[in-house]
């Protein structure tokens, strides 16, 4: 099957009901706005997807369905091509609606009330509301930043851990600051979690967005049986409206309370589509992953080069991995809300503001980068007439 690598395409999502394109009144108060929030792309699911789905159409009863041989092994396959991670089948779980109810399930039964949860922030803002809403308590273990390139402090969490600390819950790669993190900082974390008997949570749904250059580490591929490892194929092959999501989960014991959550909600079958696409993706989208990512660097570095050049005040952290560029507002001397209209109605622009991903946050945005490189540099115009003469 022919692969369309046409990254430049437009294709008009406005009145599909897309919530990116279609919600922007509602979020921001103007429809008309060039959307740059939320993480899905603008680009076409690929082809073989696509195709998976209708070939399954041609069957006319979607009922429940069971995860066969082939779903199993093409995860496998993936994991152990794109991440040199040789996984076996029994450490495999899943969370059909999403990875975020399934980080849910983890923390739900693997620590109770009043338990205290580190995370690295900032970090993607469902994962801390996981944590404050659900009535444990929240270290906050903020990035150590250095010449705008962040790092995680381990020293700064080992000196806030506590008697009742159960589990860090890691963002990597880092949505929304792109650090693809070292061996070094990966093993520090490891053995923290080894000394202190806690077990590590590892978002990793942009796993297979890495710039070239860099190269993902499972954090489960060190951790070991102190770590539940969470992917997706939903950010990789745009695929959002079709969840699939899975949790490799080495220690028998987890696995077992995992399994008592899912009975408890029943979550044990998978979106029919969901199903579909995900095994199309993993078998044979891989050439299209590699052109996408060399894509998505182009964006960067076209983003990077004009924030430099036409508005140095904002400075664009340096991505390692995903579509999703954190910019440093700061030295605007503005408040993220006055910023924010500026943007909306001088600019026409929407933007994600920084305390959604904690009040780390505070005085960033988090713009994404996942369209053709025209709409983006319409973006980015836009920024510049709503702030560049500040």
């Amino acid at each position: 099957m022919d692969i369309n690598f046409d990254f430049d395409n437009r294709i008009e999502r406005r009145d599909s009901d897309s919530y990116k394109w279609d919600d922007n009144k509602r979020l921001f108060g103007r429809a008309d706005l060039l959307p740059f929030w939320v993480a899905d792309m603008d680009f076409a699911t690929p082809a073989p997807v696509l195709q998976a789905i209708k070939n399954r159409c041609e069957h006319p009863i979607l009922g429940y369905g069971k995860r066969s041989e082939e779903y199993y092994s093409a995860i496998q396959d993936w994991l152990k091509t794109r991440h040199g991670w040789d996984v076996p089948s029994e450490w495999l779980m899943f969370s059909p609606p999403s990875s975020i109810v399934g980080i849910g399930g983890i923390i739900s039964v693997l620590t109770e009330p009043g338990d205290s949860i580190a995370a690295p922030t900032p970090t993607y803002g469902p994962l801390l509301g996981l944590v404050e809403q659900n009535g444990r308590r929240l270290i906050r273990n903020p990035l150590k930043e250095t010449d705008g390139r962040y790092e995680l402090d381990i020293d700064d969490l080992t000196q806030k851990i506590a008697a009742d600390t159960r589990m860090v819950v890691l963002c990597s790669p880092h949505n929304p600051v792109g650090r693809v993190f070292s061996r070094d900082e990966l093993v520090a974390l490891s053995e923290l979690a080894e000394e202190h008997d806690l077990i590590v949570v590892s978002d990793e749904v942009h796993c297979d967005l890495v710039l070239p250059g860099h190269r993902h580490l499972p954090f489960g591929s060190i951790g070991g049986e102190r770590s539940v490892t969470v992917i997706s194929p939903n950010k990789t092959f745009n695929t959002a409206g079709i969840p699939q999501s899975t949790l490799i989960i080495p220690d028998e014991k987890i696995r077992a309370r995992y399994q008592v959550f899912l009975n408890t909600m029943q979550l044990n079958h998978d979106s029919t589509f969901g199903t579909e696409g995900m095994i199309a993706g993993y078998r044979h989208c891989a050439p299209w992953l590699d052109k996408l990512v060399v894509y998505l660097a182009a964006n960067h570095a076209m983003a990077e080069t004009f924030f430099q050049e036409r508005i140095p005040a904002i400075r664009k952290t340096h991505a390692e991995a995903t579509y999703l560029s954190w910019l440093d507002c700061r030295q605007l001397g503005l408040s993220q809300d006055e910023i924010m209209r500026r943007l909306v109605d001088i600019g026409g622009v929407g933007l994600y503001g920084g305390t959604e991903f904690g009040k780390e946050g505070e005085g960033f945005f988090r713009m994404n980068l996942a369209c053709p490189s025209e709409m983006l540099r319409r973006g980015l115009q836009g920024i510049e007439k709503a702030l560049g003469d500040l």
